[in-house]
């Protein structure tokens, strides 16, 4: 079957669409950094640009000057995770470790720059805090996002702190000389915990779940008030039920991986 001009055209765009979308998910660009990976000309670059911008699939942050992943491959994304097999053989690994330290248990993973929560095992508690479900939290301030931060080569740190926008949530928010020191512990400890550096009174801890070739694809991480969970008491969940509970999962993410 012969194509077109106009279909060869289309077709053309369509790859350097998903070529874009593609060098987005990996981090940020300026326009300049993707007409060099691309080599293409700038205006047509900027023609396809403004069309993904105008249908939500990147944003650009004009501050930077940086072009970022849109709101829409979140949604792609998620309608993605509904029918992915992993989200429901992981749920009675969830569903166990929320029965043993009544918290709200989720499994995450990575997006771009982002931490995104897949699947929970929320507990019917008192006090509650809000549900982190279908969220995204950035890397440097989350107990997921730094054992993904943790296990970044040199040069993948070095393009993330050099890109990324630095916000300080909280008082407790960790600035970027701090959090280097914390991931090599977290990388050898094999776990990490989160104090109040994203929402103020809410703590979290979080383990690294690997694939078949040793990259981390997912974490499992408790998301608790800070009041009912001290330090110490995350440190107990990691060691008792967390990292029990992801060596049964390491078997489920074989399959699915």
């Amino acid at each position: 079957m012969e194509h077109s001009h106009k279909d060869i055209y289309v077709i053309q765009n369509v790859h350097l669409a998903l070529d874009i979308l593609f060098l987005l998910e990996k981090k940020p660009h300026t326009i300049e950094k993707l007409q060099e990976e691309l080599r293409i000309s700038k205006p047509k670059l900027q023609k396809l640009l403004n069309f993904l911008h105008e249908k939500e699939w990147i944003s650009y942050d004009e501050e930077n000057n940086l072009y970022r992943l849109g709101i829409k491959n979140f949604e792609l994304g998620m309608a993605y995770l509904n029918h992915l097999d992993i989200k429901k053989v992981s749920k009675p690994i969830l569903d166990e470790i929320a029965r043993k330290v009544r918290e709200n248990v989720y499994l995450t993973t990575r997006v771009a720059y982002e931490v995104l929560y897949i699947e929970r095992s929320e507990v019917d508690r008192n006090v509650k805090i809000l549900s982190r479900y279908g969220r995204v939290l950035p890397l440097y301030a989350s107990a997921s996002g730094k054992i993904y931060l943790a296990h970044f080569d040199k040069r993948e740190l070095e393009d993330y702190f050099r890109t990324i926008k630095w916000i300080k949530h909280t008082p407790n928010t960790k600035f970027p000389h701090e959090l280097m020191d914390e991931l090599e512990k977290i990388k050898k400890e094999g776990y990490a915990t989160n104090l109040e550096e994203y929402e103020e009174e809410v703590v979290s801890s979080a383990v690294p779940v690997h694939d078949y070739a040793g990259n981390v694809k997912y974490t499992i991480t408790v998301v608790a008030p800070s009041y009912r969970m001290k330090k110490e008491d995350l440190l107990k969940i990691l060691a008792v039920n967390m990292k029990n509970s992801t060596l049964n999962f390491l078997k489920v993410v074989e399959k699915y991986t």
